[in-house]
């Protein structure tokens, strides 16, 4: 019995140590890449310091939700593609409330280029979260 438990705690440390490893290196991609992104939004939006944060937060946001969805739906393209659309939905209804009419109008310029493309920062996040 003592051996037992012995081998079950190693067990338990060995599966908490691979986890608290896995999930820095994914949050970590996910904050890289929602402040690179803001600070593209900034520069093609001209927004201010006190837009640049509650987007940023938006961006966070939506990209930890959008890596997550990838992850969980990686077998079934049909359900992910609805899932992050609705991610995207939801994060254009709340950026919207927080820009001007100028800026949506720089934002439907920005979501246009490659480096706006929600679906490639998905993708970016995901493959970073798996090495």
């Amino acid at each position: 019995m003592k051996n037992f438990s012995l081998v079950l705690f190693f067990f338990f440390a060995l599966v908490v140590s691979a986890v608290a490893q896995d999930a820095p290196a994914s949050s970590e991609a996910v904050d890289k890449a929602s402040t690179s992104v803001s600070r593209l939004m900034v520069q093609s939006m001209g927004l201010n310091e006190s837009e640049y944060i509650q987007i940023k937060a938006l961006n966070q946001d939506r990209l930890a939700k959008a890596a997550e969805v990838a992850k969980m739906y990686s077998n079934d393209t049909e359900m992910r593609d609805a899932r992050l659309k609705e991610i995207e939905g939801n994060f254009e209804s709340d950026l919207f409330k927080i820009l001007n009419a100028r800026q949506v109008d720089a934002y439907a310029a920005f979501k246009a280029r490659p480096e706006g493309n929600f679906l490639s920062m998905v993708n970016q996040v995901s493959k970073s979260s798996k090495k």
